[in-house]
């Protein structure tokens, strides 16, 4: 309807100016001398300038519908890859690694509060696409942007849009990435209580536009229904694994996945310090009854666990993410005294067989580590 508006407008402002010079040419033609005109030139200039208008608009009725096939096709491909899903955690990393390829964030995390825990599942492209789940409150920039983001959000009571984060004076204070110029924040609602954030960036400035806020709402929607049937207790933990791979007839780089395990543990003064070496060895043992063929667990960094995944492609890291976390949450069971003190941030990128391991670890250390 507003296409149809704008088309109709156009016409009727030339024909009201064609009408208006013709009344025009008219009094001239009245006075002593009589203007010569050329009547199939003027009908002519008419009709170009009528075409011109249908053009325009048609380009632009072309554009919008390209944009909403775009937009049907990503959720198309989002309910596709967590239709099957039962864990909250597996179906929040698929939506975040979708944002990344089909909506042009270069970052998107997905933030939940629980009575317990809480999640968050943060993805970035760069060189290459990485994701992170971990349970610290530090987004992005750092606690006080996530906090005064969130305050923002919880005040408009509606999608934040911020075309430029160094004209928010509210920002002045935080010292940004690169990643970050322009900023999407969604609440997600349910029982009309925020229960989450749903936050995309990008390196651009004003990027974003208002089909961008409409196809995140009701993303928020779908991931606000998703908490509800989670807290309901009608989704449980998934114990499906994904198809195997069909080999294919023309031979390609075999594809290979790693993922980076940060352990801490609360001191007593509350800050968050790393897990102890024996701790770490300890959640090694059980990571490595869990792994498959040539997969393999090593220390990096001296209190960090690096697993590398030979075969196994980016599509089946949700899963092979979910069971790391599994092993852990069986080794801290048997520490039910330090269960709440004891926190994992895990995070993981899908690479191919060409790919340089050295720089992928460089920018995995990048994003688990933001604060070094």
């Amino acid at each position: 309807m507003e296409i149809e508006e704008r088309i109709r407008t156009r016409i009727e402002a030339i024909l009201v100016n064609d009408a208006r010079s013709f009344s025009e040419l008219k009094k001239m033609a009245a006075a002593d001398e009589p203007l010569e005109t050329d009547i199939l030139a003027d009908e002519r200039n008419l009709y170009h300038r009528i075409i011109n208008g249908y053009r325009s608009a048609l380009s632009q009725v072309n554009r919008l519908l390209e944009q909403n096939i775009d937009s049907l096709s990503g959720f198309y491909r989002i309910a596709e890859s967590i239709k099957e899903k039962g864990d909250l955690q597996e179906i929040c990393s698929r939506i975040v690694d979708r944002i990344l390829q089909d909506f042009g964030a270069d970052y998107c995390s997905m933030l939940f509060q629980a009575d317990s825990d809480s999640l968050c599942v943060e993805g970035i492209r760069e060189e290459r696409e990485f994701l992170r789940i971990h349970s610290r409150n530090s987004l992005l920039a750092g606690g006080d942007f996530e906090n005064e983001l969130i305050r923002m959000a919880e005040q408009a009571q509606d999608c934040l849009s911020i075309e430029d984060v160094y004209k928010e004076a509210r920002f002045n204070a935080v010292d940004f990435p690169g990643v970050v110029r322009s900023l999407l924040c969604l609440p997600v609602v349910l029982h009309k209580t925020n229960v989450g954030f749903i936050i995309l960036s990008h390196s651009l400035p004003a990027f974003f536009h208002d089909d961008h806020v409409r196809v995140l709402k009701v993303l928020g929607a779908i991931v606000a229904h998703l908490v509800f049937l989670h807290r309901g207790g009608r989704i449980g933990p998934c114990t499906a694994e994904a198809p195997p791979v069909k080999a294919s007839t023309t031979p390609l780089p075999e594809p290979y996945s790693i993922a980076l395990m940060e352990f801490e543990t609360d001191d007593p003064c509350g800050r968050r310090v790393p897990l102890g070496k024996e701790e770490v060895r300890g959640i090694r043992l059980h990571i490595q009854r869990t792994l498959e063929g040539r997969e393999s667990v090593c220390f990096y960094r001296e209190r960090e666990l690096l697993v590398f995944m030979p075969g196994v492609p980016q599509d089946s890291l949700p899963g092979r993410m979910r069971r790391l976390r599994e092993a852990f949450e069986r080794w801290r069971a048997d520490r039910p005294d330090e269960r709440r003190k004891i926190h994992l941030s895990v995070g993981c990128s899908g690479c191919e067989g060409e790919e340089d391991l050295s720089r992928i670890l460089e920018l995995a250390t990048l994003v688990m580590h933001r604060d070094d």
